[in-house]
């Protein structure tokens, strides 16, 4: 009798130590929120959004697994659903991280580009989405996702100023919640950037995620002129074969005046709503 007493006793303190547990978790996780976590996945990209109202997005999933230890690392253990994954596009070191990703998350919808480009890795990408019913939503022109008063998600598909064909067509996506705001560009390069500029496009962002890994086939002077970031974040692998960041783009942000933060020197970069800009 005594020790089914006890037996009872302990499921009641284990109960009571998981409710406090989720308790401590759940203020940690959403007392800096909004936040995003610039994830150091090697040489490619992958960043996590945490909104306010508990909605995760996570745009692209970098060149390998290291994602899911990244997202284990970022998010509750009781968070197992990212409601958003936005794919800017098909390159291997954006997407192949996402096939394990939707393979052990509960993922609400996927918003990409379509390629002309015959690439297995996209149609992998595609086929398991459709096996898991996630809702998947081609990005035709543009389209604006409201999370509440004054937090929105603004998304482009560069095609729509007339861009022709290029493999490095992505979609730029802006948030703006403030205190934070962050433009990501994904892999675009100069005409991209020159047509945002010409199209009017709101651009100012206190963030914005170096175009391309820091290549000098973008971040255009004009351009990060035109975001005015505060900080230039550079996700990028060390020593990679493309000799990313380059230095000439080193150079000109330094000239402007920006906080540079990389990956491969700092590892995971989050910003979140106490950074003093």
């Amino acid at each position: 009798m005594k020790n089914k007493k006890r037996i009872a006793l302990f499921s009641v303190i284990s109960v009571f130590g998981l409710v406090a547990l989720f308790l401590v978790s759940e203020h940690q996780y959403s007392k800096n929120l909004p936040e995003i976590d610039f994830f150091d996945v090697g040489q490619g990209d992958a960043s996590l959004i945490k909104l306010a109202n508990n909605k995760v997005i996570l745009i692209d999933g970098g060149p390998n697994n290291l994602i899911l230890k990244r997202l284990g690392e970022e998010l509750p253990f009781y968070r197992r659903k990212i409601d958003l994954i936005i794919l800017s596009h098909f390159h291997d070191d954006h997407i192949i991280g996402l096939i394990e990703v939707i393979k052990r998350y509960q993922v609400g919808s996927i918003i990409y580009l379509k390629s002309e480009v015959n690439s297995k890795l996209l149609g992998l990408f595609i086929s398991l989405a459709k096996e898991k019913n996630i809702k998947l939503i081609s990005l035709e022109d543009r389209a604006t996702i409201s999370y509440s008063p004054g937090c929105s998600l603004e998304l482009i598909n560069p095609f729509i100023f007339g861009i022709g064909k290029d493999d490095n067509n992505s979609i730029v996506a802006k948030l703006s919640c403030p205190p934070l705001s962050a433009l990501f560009s994904g892999d675009n390069n100069f005409k991209v950037e020159e047509a945002l500029i010409k199209a009017g496009e709101n651009l100012k962002s206190k963030i914005l995620k170096a175009s391309h890994h820091g290549s000098k086939t973008a971040n255009s002077e004009a351009f990060l002129k035109a975001v005015s970031p505060s900080i230039f974040i550079i996700p990028v692998g060390a020593d990679n074969r493309f000799n990313h960041p380059s230095p000439e783009i080193l150079d000109r942000v330094r000239a402007l005046g920006l906080l540079t933060k990389r990956t491969d020197q700092e590892g995971n970069i989050k910003i979140d709503n106490q950074w003093k800009y």
